[in-house]
């Protein structure tokens, strides 16, 4: 009997918040994610009999996770939550109440009736009037549906004094707010030793990427951004960071052997972001497998892959001969890994599910052979759009799976061993990544490419003084400038991406800089005191960047779909009286060569019953 092969990956991934000089963690979500997510993720194969899956686990990350597990770590959010609300001034409190509402409102605050109280009195009131309008009891109250809200199914379901404080809902003490925190740090102990066990056990193959989470491609050779788009602006300074990439490479797969005690034999490169000299080093370093997008391979192979015949190709497994040895890549479902992260969760669990089944069974039965289907996603951010943090979704989709004879859920270690699926060899690799199949998210753009320029400037002149530096210095110069080498700081810059602490990625980016002047003993120039992220003077979020061609059928269908339109903030400006109403959150415009497209996104349903 014919069987269809598939394997999640499911990637986890925050970059590096802390600055090292003041020793605080500037943004929470490493330890809000690891409550959330990096518990409950893994956590469902404790419950599975057959079925496996990889968990890419990013050595920065990793190294966050560890020091969270004392509550004594220097996190600025949870300082201010862990403080008596007696002893908040009113500026803390300014800054503490903005953050404790940082929480999808349908998922996470909706089901508690204390938790939308306070939301709702927090919509009413300006800026300026939040640390008089919130009183002590109400401060603590959300405090703990904060942490509550951000608490996974897991460690809700095993731990009865979470479950209490849930029936509760309101009218909770200091004393309750630290023994919550207490058992939140506990678990995050347990986290490591989860995915250890599993690991162990066969149920789960884990794998890492490079350290800092950098683009490998642009380390290599920033050129090759022009692969497959020739036009494409590059910053003006252009030095070689090919040692810095094989650093990043080496030194995850150490880090990883030293925290799980076994060598890794994949890596999910940041951002799925490959090429032909990246396969090479990750090849050099004995990695065995990596994995990208099918866009990737439709351009390295010039062949259209979506609603073709040649699509049977992607679901072959396939290898790229180097000067090292092979090395297998592994190219994710776009179709799948997609509906999974942006679109499943606007609908009911077992439509979804079945969905995904029809998906997997079409695929079935238009090839001739055993197919195997990568789905490759963020394993941490989609859930917080789902009911119950995706526990709905996901324990259907794992039992149905299960139950299902025709497929098989296996890791990409067990792929590359069974012979049944047949082979298909690369010749070349286009530089691309998970998006688009291109490298623009993190460089082309103004403010991308300054961000190069200002690393590449910091690079050079720290270089002529390395020789004035003890070993010790020179370790921690280099993680600094390590540490800006990160993917993330440049995907928020620029027009593609928006978050409203887009001013913090930039001020932390530019600070690693110059923590590395500081290090280095000399002159820090002002142009690293000069914010690179332009500031939002209106609603307008973003200008579009391409044109757009979406399908006018009442749903997003792909993360893709509307990314290059332009963004409105529905909500700016307004004052307490609309803000109330709270109906049109967000307006999307784009076109093509023949239609101007318009997207609204809110509560719509409660204006048609209106």
């Amino acid at each position: 009997m014919k069987t269809l092969y598939l394997t999640f990956l499911w990637h986890m991934h925050q970059p590096y918040y802390k600055d090292d000089f003041t020793g605080y963690y500037e943004l929470p979500w490493v330890f809000l994610h690891a409550i959330k997510d990096y518990y409950d993720m893994p956590r469902y194969f404790d419950n599975l009999s057959s079925s496996k899956a990889v968990f890419n686990l990013v050595p920065s990350l990793l190294m966050q996770i560890k020091e969270y597990v004392s509550p004594h770590c220097n996190d600025l959010l949870l300082n201010a939550i862990k403080k008596s609300v007696a002893k908040l001034n009113d500026q803390e409190k300014k800054q503490l109440i903005p953050q404790l509402f940082m929480a999808n409102t349908e998922n996470m605050i909706i089901p508690s009736l204390r938790y939308t109280e306070l939301y709702k009195k927090y919509e009413r009131i300006s800026p300026d009037k939040y640390s008089s309008a919130f009183n002590n009891q109400e401060l603590i109250d959300l405090e703990i549906h904060f942490l509550l809200a951000w608490t996974g199914v897991f460690i809700r379901e095993e731990e009865p004094t979470i479950k209490n404080l849930i029936d509760k809902d309101a009218y909770y003490s200091d004393e309750e707010k630290t023994t919550l925190l207490n058992i939140l740090f506990k678990k995050i102990d347990s986290i490591i030793p989860l995915y250890e066990r599993l690991e162990r056990e066969g149920k789960i193959e884990l794998s890492t990427t490079p350290f800092y989470h950098p683009i490998i491609p642009l380390l290599i050779d920033i050129n090759s951004a022009k692969e497959v788009v020739p036009n494409v602006v590059l910053p003006r300074k252009n030095i070689s960071l090919s040692l810095d990439a094989a650093w990043h490479i080496d030194a995850g797969i150490k880090y990883f052997k030293e925290i799980f005690n076994l060598e890794p034999k994949g890596m999910w490169p940041s951002e799925g972001s490959i090429s032909t000299k990246a396969a090479e080093l990750f090849s050099y370093f004995g990695i065995n497998w990596i994995a990208s997008d099918e866009d990737v391979l439709s351009n390295s192979m010039n062949l259209p892959l979506n609603h073709s015949p040649n699509r049977s190709i992607l679901y072959k497994k396939h290898k790229f001969r180097t000067s090292n040895g092979d090395i297998y890549i592994f190219f994710r479902d776009k179709n799948l890994s997609d509906k999974i992260g942006f679109h499943f969760a606007n609908l009911r669990e077992d439509m979804a599910v079945n969905i995904f089944l029809d998906e997997l069974k079409k695929i079935y039965n238009n090839v001739d052979f055993n197919p195997h289907v990568s789905v490759i996603l963020d394993g941490e951010n989609a859930w917080e759009h789902y009911k119950n943090n995706g526990f709905p979704f996901l324990s259907k989709l794992y039992e149905i799976l299960e139950s299902e004879n025709w497929v098989k859920l296996i890791t990409f270690s067990d792929v590359i061993k069974e012979q049944s699926i047949p082979e298909n060899t690369i010749n070349n690799i286009k530089s691309g990544s998970w998006i688009y199949g291109n490298l623009l998210t993190w460089v082309g753009h103004y403010e991308k490419n300054k961000a190069w320029d200002l690393l590449a400037q910091t690079k050079e002149k720290t270089a002529v003084v390395e020789n004035n530096l003890t070993n010790d210095e020179i370790d921690e110069l280099k993680k600094e400038l390590y540490i800006a080498e990160g993917s993330d700081w440049f995907w928020w810059y620029g027009d593609d991406h928006f978050t409203p602490q887009a001013t913090t990625f930039d001020r932390l980016f530019r600070t690693h800089l110059i923590n590395a002047h500081k290090i280095a003993r000399i002159t820090i120039p002002h142009n690293l005191y000069e914010p690179i992220k332009k500031a939002i003077s209106s609603g307008i979020k973003k200008e579009p960047t391409s044109i757009v061609s979406p399908d006018i059928d009442g749903k997003i269908t792909s993360y893709f779909e509307w990314l290059a339109a332009g963004i409105f903030n529905l909500k700016y400006d307004m004052g307490s009286m609309q803000i109330d109403t709270n109906y049109l959150k967000t307006l999307f415009w784009g076109y093509d060569n023949n239609y101007l497209f318009l997207r609204i996104d809110g509560k719509i349903k409660d204006i048609l019953n209106k």
